[in-house]
């Protein structure tokens, strides 16, 4: 038996599940499956429900680009 085929990925990255990220973003579970369903949100699905995708993962990866894309600059103030 190989060591290479039963070894796990070195770089594999932390997969979240969707009530994870709704509770580090603070945002409900419809608002997470909705942004993972239209693509804002990167995401993979390892199975199906009947009313919301079962088995939703997201990358952490996915969850601090959803963020940066999210920041607000600050404005200057306008000398009146």
């Amino acid at each position: 038996m190989s060591d290479t085929a039963q070894a796990p990925a070195q770089n594999a990255e932390r997969m979240l599940d969707v009530a994870e990220v709704a509770e580090t973003l603070n945002l409900s579970l419809t608002t997470i499956y909705r942004l993972a369903r239209s693509g804002v949100l990167r995401s993979h699905r390892h199975g199906q429900g009947k009313v919301r995708p079962r088995g939703v993962r997201i990358p952490e990866s996915a969850v601090a680009a959803y963020l940066n894309g999210s920041l607000i600059a600050p404005t200057e103030e306008v000398a009146a």
